[in-house]
């Protein structure tokens, strides 16, 4: 089960497909104070990046993944993310 849904905390695990998308919002919108886990996650989809980012709930832990660690979590945190480099010409 991609979504572990406690009284404060939601624990991410796995692949979080569309499926689990509407069943997350609405407990992000119903939960005061949310937190979510994101340790175990290794893939959100967008839907579900999207309910987090509105809802903007606490992460209480990281996620191990290379992926949603280095871009997708400095956009739940409020950073733009790394910088980006420009090309220098040939």
């Amino acid at each position: 089960m991609p979504l572990e849904l406690g009284d404060t905390t939601a624990t991410l695990i796995g692949v979080v497909t569309v499926d689990e998308v509407e069943e997350l919002a609405t407990w992000l919108r119903v939960t005061a104070k949310p937190r979510v886990n994101l340790r175990k996650c290794n893939h959100l989809h967008t839907g579900a990046f999207q309910a987090i980012l509105h809802f903007r709930p606490k992460v209480s832990a990281a996620p191990t993944d290379v992926f949603l660690a280095g871009l997708v979590l400095p956009l739940l945190m409020g950073s733009g993310g790394p910088p980006i480099r420009e090309r220098s010409e040939p």
